[in-house]
């Protein structure tokens, strides 16, 4: 299926190029061909779409989780609470998805947990070597997404890491 704006991603290419056009180390989002970058942001609308956000649907028909009704959020940055309109996907959602497409174009595959390849594992005195020099694991959705959808996020909710609660 081809990107539907709203149907199944949040962005169109020509908004992600001009995203791109300004930040460092996204020459791979322009190397990538339209389909790749097509196929990387329905992929990363998907991927951010699966979280447990503020407010709700404004029809139960819509195919993405946004626009929403009642999204009232508390905005660090302007240090008061934003109200999304009824129409609106937040700027924060299109950036989220900006993030993950081109994380998904830089690690084509980390969706199937296959991003590492070891050049050799040695048993006595252990020793892990990879392609890269790298052992660290790279993440489905990287740190950068996340921090971008918090605010929108239901508290408490583990579609964020939000963690465990007690009552007292």
């Amino acid at each position: 299926m081809a990107l539907v704006l709203n149907t199944n991603s949040y962005v169109e290419i020509a908004d992600a190029d001009t995203y791109f056009e300004t930040r460092i180390d996204s020459a791979n989002w322009f190397d990538a061909t339209d389909e790749v970058r097509e196929q990387s942001l329905v992929t990363a609308t998907w991927l951010v779409d699966d979280r447990e956000w503020i407010g709700s649907a404004v029809s139960s028909s819509q195919a993405l989780a946004w626009p929403r009704d009642n999204a009232i959020y508390n905005d660090h940055r302007l240090g008061m609470q934003v109200t999304v309109a009824k129409t609106e996907v937040p700027n924060a959602v299109k950036i989220a998805v900006y993030e993950q497409a081109l994380h998904l174009i830089n690690n084509e595959d980390v969706l199937t947990g296959s991003t590492q390849t070891f050049e050799s594992i040695k048993v006595g005195s252990i020793q892990i070597q990879d392609a890269n020099g790298d052992v660290t694991r790279t993440p489905k959705i990287p740190h950068e997404v996340l921090k971008q959808i918090k605010p929108l996020v239901r508290r408490g909710s583990s579609a964020i890491g939000g963690g465990w609660w007690r009552a007292n």
